[in-house]
């Protein structure tokens, strides 16, 4: 069984027979090869694969050649679920049917997503209240009597939040191997066929928690392909950052309780006893705490360090915790449910009070620390102010081969951005360009009435531009905004001329994402809306998208403290900070706002820049070059030959 990619992938190979529509594309044999050699030598690759190349099947193809060739296995991290869920339930029952050979794969999801037969045995016994959330529980107990996954996703009807949360899996209530129904349970069977798989689809966070609990979570592999890795330092960083609130600490309590009622008459009574004095003691301080810290929050994040960590660290709450982990020490109780129910809060509480300690301590330097409101609450907060090292020690010097690729990873044709910021330090480097044509299917334009971002016009002359696009392609907008405030602002200036000309304006916020992408699509004559989530993952094909308007260059502004953090890291080692992590990061942003126009080789339009820095300053030069090669115009009006 031999890997060639021509046979595959080439003119009458098997993509072609067995796929209608099959277009042979050089770009997709070449990544093909490029990948399977980095698995073969066991080294690293990086991969930038233009739209349109075909790069989830340039990667799996090759990945199934090598594990089953070579008896070992290999982890593909994605960033979405869109992704997780196209390769599992699209791309591999495809292979499957075409490929000469049999391979196994299994797709992990974090714990959270599958349903726990102990807890909702004790919902359905104990505390029905919950159930009223549903409309039908005999749907419910057919779908459990019947799923073989446990996976929320495939239950037939929505499950409510607060019931999901109350009958989910989760680390810190599971008895594990002590439990009655493990032998049924969804999640650990998972995780021992886990170990039979050749390949597992999984997400980049499970992916971090694996490498932050040193595989734990995963089965030892051999090789991983991280997809949409351009994500992956801000998945890393959430990974290996610590937060703590409100909700966290009763999570916590009501824990504790339900270990409480179930410790009664296996301990002496004063261990019952004084367990719930402690946890009513630490519920009282839970809510004092976060009360008194309320008021030091005195703008969207608040900085602690040696000028304010005293005052965030008046509480009893560590010493507390610490009361309860020499509680638990004298639970001696023979091998059983609750025994394991023990050893789990035990580790809830040693976790918890590590991270108190640490935030309230905030003096580690390679960390930021800080404080601010999350639906109305506050929330504490530590994140590390660079990956690479780690990364570096736990990723790519652990695993023989790890290979990155997204259609957005270079900048100014260089990866030394990314490879900087990620650690990854060898590696074959290959840059894809696009199949499509952008010379004919697209325009980018920066019209002549651009102006810069500072202008005390500039919202008015966003929502002009915006509506002269609209009418230039009779609807079909999608306009990208790097603010809330921008946004609303433009919206509201154009809205009352759209419904005089009976346009439709979806509006991020106004519903559900998924649900205003399939609106804007089916609707003529539409525009959408949207910020951040809306740069990538979205995808038009056909006429219902003509045009994409970037409203201004997607600068990170450092009003996050990590963002901050590093900036001052870079500036402290004597680098430039806007060069060096400003402006490759926005251009990586711009290129996945950009990427939106083109899916397939039938598509058309014109992407339009609002912002005239692109033109005007000295790195917008770095901008142009790293975006596709589409027709240049400072007219709108050209936009009209795409109607």
């Amino acid at each position: 069984m031999e890997f060639k990619s021509q046979d595959l992938f080439g003119p009458s190979g098997t993509l072609e027979q067995h796929l209608p529509n099959y277009e042979y594309r050089q770009e997709q044999v070449t990544m093909a090869d490029h990948v399977y050699q980095a698995l073969i030598k066991e080294s690293h690759a990086i991969v930038e694969a233009g739209t349109g190349v075909g790069k989830t099947l340039a990667y799996l193809i090759p990945l199934i050649y090598f594990t089953v060739g070579q008896k070992k296995r290999a982890v593909i991290a994605t960033h979405t679920i869109t992704l997780q869920e196209q390769l599992f339930e699209k791309d591999i029952p495809f292979l499957r049917t075409v490929l000469p050979i049999d391979f196994k794969v299994e797709v992990f999801k974090g714990r959270s997503n599958y349903l726990c037969l102990r807890r909702l045995q004790e919902v359905l016994h104990g505390r029905g209240g919950q159930l009223a959330l549903l409309d039908n529980l005999e749907q419910l107990n057919l779908w459990v009597q019947t799923t073989e996954t446990g996976d929320r996703n495939d239950a037939p009807s929505p499950i409510p939040q607060e019931l999901w949360a109350a009958i989910c899996c989760e680390k810190e209530s599971c008895p594990e191997e002590l439990c009655p129904h493990f032998r049924d349970c969804f999640y650990w069977g998972l995780r021992h066929k886990l170990s039979d798989a050749q390949i597992i689809v999984t997400n980049q966070a499970m992916l971090l928690a694996d490498i932050r609990t040193e595989g734990s979570v995963l089965p030892k592999y051999h090789a991983v392909v991280v997809d949409e890795a351009h994500n992956l330092e801000d998945v890393a960083t959430n990974s290996f950052s610590q937060e703590i609130n409100r909700e966290t600490l009763f999570a916590y309590y009501r824990t504790g309780v339900q270990l409480q009622a179930a410790l009664q008459g296996l301990v002496p009574e004063y261990i019952v006893q004084d367990f719930r004095v402690t946890l009513d003691e630490l519920a009282k301080e839970v809510g004092r705490y976060f009360s008194a810290i309320g008021p030091l929050i005195t703008g969207f994040t608040t900085i602690i360090d040696e000028t304010n960590r005293s005052d965030f660290a008046q509480t009893s709450l560590p010493k507390q915790l610490g009361e309860m982990g020499e509680l638990i020490m004298e639970c001696d109780l023979e091998e059983s449910e609750v025994s394991g129910l023990v050893t789990q809060f035990d580790e809830f509480t040693t976790n918890l009070k590590n991270t108190l300690e640490s935030i309230m301590a905030a003096n580690d330097p390679q960390y930021v620390y800080w404080a601010e409101m999350q639906n109305g609450e506050p929330t504490l907060i530590a994140a590390p102010i660079d990956v690479s090292s780690t990364l570096q020690a736990a990723l790519f010097a652990d695993v023989p081969s790890v290979v990155l690729t997204s259609a957005t990873l270079s900048t100014n044709q260089s990866f030394d951005y990314i490879r900087h910021r990620l650690g990854f330090q060898q590696a074959n480097e290959l840059i894809l360009g696009s199949p499509f044509d952008y010379s004919k299917q697209a325009v980018l334009c920066v019209p002549y009435q651009a102006k810069h971002p500072n202008h005390n016009q500039y919202p008015q002359f966003t929502a002009y531009l915006i509506l002269h696009t609209a009418a230039a392609t009779q609807g079909g907008v999608l306009a990208l905004f790097t603010s809330y405030y921008l946004m609303d602002t433009v919206a509201e200036l154009i809205q009352p001329k759209l419904d005089e000309v009976g346009y439709s304006l979806f509006k991020q916020g106004d519903g559900p994402r998924l649900g205003l992408i399939n609106d804007f699509q089916s609707t003529p004559h539409a525009l959408l809306f949207g910020t951040n989530s809306f740069w990538e993952g979205v995808d038009i094909p056909g006429e219902a998208l003509k045009a994409v308007v970037i409203t201004r260059l997607p600068f990170a502004v450092p009003d996050r403290p990590v963002t901050a953090a590093r900036l001052r890291a870079i500036e402290a080692g004597g680098g430039n900070s806007f060069v060096e992590y400003s402006v490759p990061q926005a251009i990586l942003r711009l290129k996945q706002g950009f990427g939106r126009l083109i899916r397939t080789s039938s598509d058309y339009g014109g992407v339009v820049i609002l912002d005239e820095r692109i033109l005007s300053a000295s790195y917008g030069a770095q901008f142009i070059a790293s975006l596709p090669p589409a027709r240049f115009t400072r007219d709108i009006e050209e936009l009209r030959a795409f109607r």
